[in-house]
């Protein structure tokens, strides 16, 4: 989110699209939270048997095919982009690059770890170290930037690490655990936690974190969108003239290869069902099956981006979707105020409402917490030029008070 979140450029100077696609990516966080009360970890499977109703079906079923792995790679893909956007300004300045954008990570890192310690889900404490290696990736050819994100992308450092465990046990696990406990343990600390007790547990969970992001390859497939945002950016997609059917032939091939992934995925989940494969047991029919899902949320997330980079060459949808702008040129403050309204909603320091609501009504909630938003950031834009924290990071970065009041 760092870059994604905000742009150090001045306010005449974005491009509304990705603003839009900031937006957008914040409602997908929002939902993804929301439905699961705001828990950043395993939860005893059990627990989901008291939420058989129709409505938290369509929140799960909604969640698991539009919403789970596409919208943090959105995000990615944002921080990449906004990262070129962010050096040419600073070139443009005669800056140094490196040291301007290191301290400036450096500065969000300060706010990554302060919201890691209050919701263990903070996604910013991932994103600053991978941002250091931008400041390096940044030299590579286009042609690199592109194999590699590809590479990162499919998760195929994970496939393959997954492949060689595999061949050695019999199951595609690399890293040991056991998710029964985990889950028993996260459900307590969630449930009973007091304000103390939140902090230190989750900053001792760090960690777990860091171990998660390298088993699911949520480490690498962020790091190979950090590299496609960061090509299109060099590429000026979003400004060039022919955009339009640079999009179009992207969405095209993005929804062929969504398409593929469900055929191949029913003829693997039919092949494991004739086999009466267990894919419990982590064998080959999972190692499969892991590998399509993956490819088919890449191509989902894909299909979003050039998406809604087309409706916006429509004049009516364009308006429709401006609300997302305001948003998106505000998303730090709209991130952590999130977890600010998930806190007070399901933990101890606020209503305490884990397990006390479905996963329907808080997909309901989701919609109405998102539409406060929109509003309050159309609000403090008509007579602000930043959020209060963009203002704050901006201001930091350079040393210098930025003009925050419009004139």
């Amino acid at each position: 989110m760092a870059t994604a979140l905000s742009s150090p450029t001045a306010p005449q100077e974005r491009i509304t699209t990705v603003d839009v696609l900031r937006g957008f990516a914040l409602f997908g966080i929002l939902y993804a939270h929301m439905i699961m009360w705001y828990t950043a970890g395993p939860l005893p499977q059990e627990l989901m048997k008291d939420f058989q109703d129709i409505f938290s079906g369509v929140a799960f079923g909604v969640y698991g095919v539009l919403v789970m792995a596409k919208f943090f790679s959105i995000f990615s893909f944002l921080f990449g982009l906004s990262f070129y956007i962010q050096i040419n300004s600073l070139a443009k300045r005669g800056d140094n690059v490196a040291l301007r954008f290191g301290w400036r990570l450096a500065l969000l890192g300060v706010v990554g770890i302060t919201h890691h310690a209050l919701w263990r889900g903070d996604i910013l404490s991932i994103y600053v170290p991978l941002g250091f290696l931008l400041i390096f990736a940044r030299h590579l050819s286009n042609k690199a930037l592109l194999i590699l994100g590809a590479v990162l992308v499919l998760n195929l450092p994970t496939k393959f690490i997954e492949l060689i465990a595999l061949l050695r046990t019999g199951k595609a696990d690399f890293i040991g655990g056991d998710y029964a406990t985990e889950a028993t343990a996260y459900y307590h600390f969630v449930k009973d936690s007091g304000f103390i007790d939140m902090l230190l547990g989750n900053l001792a969970a760090l960690p777990t974190k860091i171990d998660y992001q390298l088993t699911s390859g949520r480490l690498w497939i962020t790091f190979g969108f950090f590299l496609f945002g960061m090509l299109v950016g060099r590429l000026g997609w979003f400004e060039r003239a022919d955009s339009q059917q640079l999009f179009k032939t992207v969405w095209k091939r993005s929804w062929q290869t969504l398409l593929a992934c469900v055929v191949l995925g029913a003829v693997i989940g039919g092949a494991a069902f004739a086999l009466s494969a267990n894919m419990q047991e982590k064998g080959w029919a999972y190692w499969c099956g892991e590998y399509v899902v993956d490819t088919f949320n890449a191509a989902f997330t894909v299909v979003y981006i050039s998406g809604i980079a087309l409706l916006m060459h429509k004049p009516t949808w364009a308006r429709r979707l401006a609300p997302l702008a305001d948003i998106g040129k505000m998303a730090l403050t709209s991130y952590l105020m999130q977890t600010l309204f998930g806190l007070l909603l399901f933990y101890q320091v606020g209503l305490a409402l884990f397990l006390k609501t479905s996963p329907g009504l808080n997909a309901l909630l989701c919609f109405g917490l998102f539409a406060v938003q929109v509003l309050f950031a159309r609000w403090w834009l008509s007579r602000f030029n930043y959020g209060p924290l963009e203002w704050l990071w901006r201001s930091a970065t350079f040393f210098k008070w930025q003009p925050m009041v419009k004139a």
